[in-house]
């Protein structure tokens, strides 16, 4: 089954179904491999040719201590880069691999499960859903019908969602094994509900869980595989991984800055929309949290952004000093939090900018405060400054002088070259390389991160380096 793939990231010549039946042949394979045993648990009707994003699948616990390697494997097999990953469970850990086709961002989140666990709670040991297995017609393993008749029913009950396509899918299930189904509602229901279950996944008709889905869910969770003892023996593993959440955030925060033109609104709409299978949300913030104030609303474009004069140095001083404090207090409720939630931050520009145009904020205090302002406030993970020539910027945007966005520019390319997680891309180049470049940025960045915390070798070299530096002033 295995076949050593070779693609260049960026490489046009593969769309992203190609791209997404190469990770799911190299994984199938290097689970075949390198495991003792494995399932895929759902989803698996068109693999390996075609799937959705997330391949679900479940190993032994010594297995799964050694998947970081596996998937760091498949994602050197591939060309993709191993960017994102969420241990979501104590016995459950997800990654996500992306590669740029083109423009367009391919994400494929291979999710890995021991002992399957949801919401905390332990539902299915890997050893007895493992044992049972049987192969798919297309040469890999899958759950036994009443395991996973029983996985997707209680994944669907603890989200509060089951429609009636997942109600098929049950009913489906349910005619394989109806006996080894029911034995697995029984283990979780009593009557009458055990009944209802039965008779739901029979017939196909689920009007009964509609009307009392939160009856059966919380019934459900009174009857999960842990133990009271067990339970609280796993008490310290379950602090001590929500400890790890905190220090080491699943999501990410990055900046986009540079001067008017450089087209940061169109960029960050792409991201938003490439991103977001990758994260659990995507938010966006114009220059600060805004957790002090929130300032005035508008959805009027600015047009004049040096129409009005500076304020008075004891107003910019406190505008200084607010700005130290939003930051700070944006950060503790509502930027932390979020990436911890495996949440992706964008900002359309940081404080950083004031160091370019504090004019566009009325700020006439001195310069020195705004650079110590600059260095007391939370860094983003990332800055990426999207730079072009100063009369491309102006072709683009002339709402302030032309010799006022030459030094602009200039000024920005020197604050970014002082800045050790800042990256400059070539916003010269049309729109979709654009888009690529910044995202190929993204992805790179957190592919080292992920390296590290996993310990991994690390990425491989490649020949597609981002082109940062666009052509020097005419």
């Amino acid at each position: 089954m295995h076949s050593q793939t070779t693609i260049d990231a960026g490489d046009e010549r593969f769309n992203p179904d190609q791209v997404k039946s190469n990770v799911a042949r190299s994984l199938l394979a290097a689970l075949a491999r390198e495991c003792k045993s494995y399932c895929v648990l759902s989803g698996y009707d068109r693999l390996p040719e075609s799937f959705d994003t997330d391949i679900d699948f479940m190993v032994n616990a010594d297995d799964f201590a050694r998947m970081p390697n596996i998937i760091e494997h498949v994602a050197h097999d591939t060309r993709t880069k191993l960017f994102h990953t969420v241990e979501h469970e104590l016995s459950a850990r997800s990654y996500t691999l992306g590669f740029q086709s083109g423009d367009k961002l391919v994400i494929v989140q291979p999710d890995s499960t021991a002992d399957y666990r949801h919401f905390g709670l332990l539902w299915l040991r890997a050893p007895e859903v493992l044992a049972a297995r049987r192969i798919h017609p297309h040469g890999f393993w899958i759950p036994a019908p009443a395991h996973e008749f029983a996985y997707y029913l209680i994944k669907k009950l603890n989200k509060r969602s089951l429609s009636a396509d997942q109600g098929l899918k049950l009913h489906r299930l349910y005619l394989q094994d109806s006996s080894g189904c029911n034995a697995m509602i029984a283990r979780f229901w009593k009557e009458p509900n055990r009944s209802k279950l039965s008779s739901m996944a029979a017939t196909n008709n689920w009007m009964s869980m509609d009307a009392g889905l939160n009856t059966f869910r919380a019934e459900l969770r009174r009857n999960s595989g842990d133990s009271l003892l067990r339970r609280i023996v796993s008490s310290p593993a379950h602090l001590l991984h929500q400890f790890e959440r905190v220090v080491k955030p699943t999501g990410g925060c990055i900046a986009i800055m540079g001067p008017d033109g450089a087209g940061k609104s169109a960029v960050i709409d792409a991201l938003r929309h490439q991103f977001d299978s990758a994260y659990n949300k995507i938010r966006l913030f114009h220059l600060r949290p805004k957790a002090l104030w929130t300032g005035k609303a508008t959805t009027q474009a600015v047009t004049d952004p040096h129409g009005k004069p500076p304020r008075g140095a004891i107003i910019s001083v406190l505008k200084a000093i607010s700005l130290i404090v939003d930051y700070w207090l944006g950060y503790a409720l509502k930027i932390g939090p979020a990436v911890r939630r495996s949440q992706l931050i964008i900002f359309d520009r940081y404080i950083y900018d004031l160091l370019v145009d504090s004019k566009r904020i009325r700020y006439g205090g001195p310069a020195w405060l705004l650079e110590i302002a600059v260095r007391m406030v939370p860094r983003p993970d990332l800055i990426i400054l999207l730079d072009a020539p100063a009369d491309v910027l102006w072709s683009r945007k002339q709402e302030v002088a032309f010799d006022e966005v030459t030094r602009q520019r200039d000024r920005y390319r020197k604050v970014a070259g002082k800045l050790p997680f800042a990256i400059t891309v070539n916003a010269a180049q049309p729109l979709t390389d654009v888009i690529r470049d910044v995202e190929i940025a993204i992805l790179e960045h957190y592919e080292r991160r992920t390296a590290a915390r996993l310990r991994l070798a690390g990425p491989l070299v490649r020949a597609n380096q981002i082109s940062i530096e666009p052509s020097q002033p005419r």
